[in-house]
């Protein structure tokens, strides 16, 4: 990934993302330490007795690793100072979130602004098929244990982020730590500056 560039907006956001690609950097190199046959073409498509073997072994436990975004941070304080703050800090604000909260949104926006993000995750939802996080694998790559429940409730229907309509949690036949946590286009549209209303709203816009 290149380095954060631009307005301070895509600076703070782009450290942000840089940081989750450390988290998942560590995650995939902690995973690989443990897979029984961590190069095989069809991992992720079917489970060998070795890898079943591992799962009963290894109990699912959170990437407590936490990057260093202080230099990100640091430069979002002084847009702040300048008297533009940046628009994820706003949303934030907004939105009443927390560190945990914008932790969160930050693992399940990924994809959408960074496409190697996608089989990434599908490497660490042992699944293929499954590009995006899971409710459990963006617990865990937050630092946080899947049976916390203050943490769950972070993505429960009422938490900020639902309400707000910054994730959506899909796949509902599926438990819940299995359940996929996906941001709609135009949050990480708007994150990146873009101002185009969503087309289901602009009939009751007033320019």
């Amino acid at each position: 990934m290149t380095g954060p560039a631009g307005t301070a907006d895509t600076r703070h956001l782009l450290g942000r993302l840089a940081a989750v690609e450390q988290r998942v950097r560590r995650a995939i190199e902690q995973r690989r330490a443990v897979d029984p046959a961590p190069d095989d073409p069809f991992r992720g498509l079917y489970l060998s007795e070795d890898a079943v073997r591992e799962i009963l072994a290894t109990a699912r436990a959170p990437y407590r690793w936490e990057p260093d975004i202080a230099a990100v941070e640091a430069d979002a304080d002084a847009a702040e100072r300048a008297g533009a703050p940046t628009r994820l800090r706003r949303l934030a604000t907004d939105a009443g979130l927390s560190e945990l909260d914008v932790d969160l949104l930050m693992v399940a926006m990924a994809p959408e602004l960074d496409s190697r993000f996608e089989p990434l995750y599908g490497y660490l939802n042992d699944d293929v098929t499954r590009r995006r996080p899971s409710v459990g694998l963006a617990l865990r790559l937050c630092g946080r244990l899947e049976v916390d429940p203050a943490a769950r409730g972070r993505l429960a229907g009422r938490s900020p982020l639902r309400t707000a309509g910054l994730v959506s949690i899909e796949a509902a036949d599926r438990s819940w730590l299995t359940r996929t946590v996906a941001v709609p286009e135009r949050v990480g549209s708007h994150l990146l500056g873009g101002d185009v209303p969503d087309p289901e709203v602009v009939a009751v816009l007033d320019p």
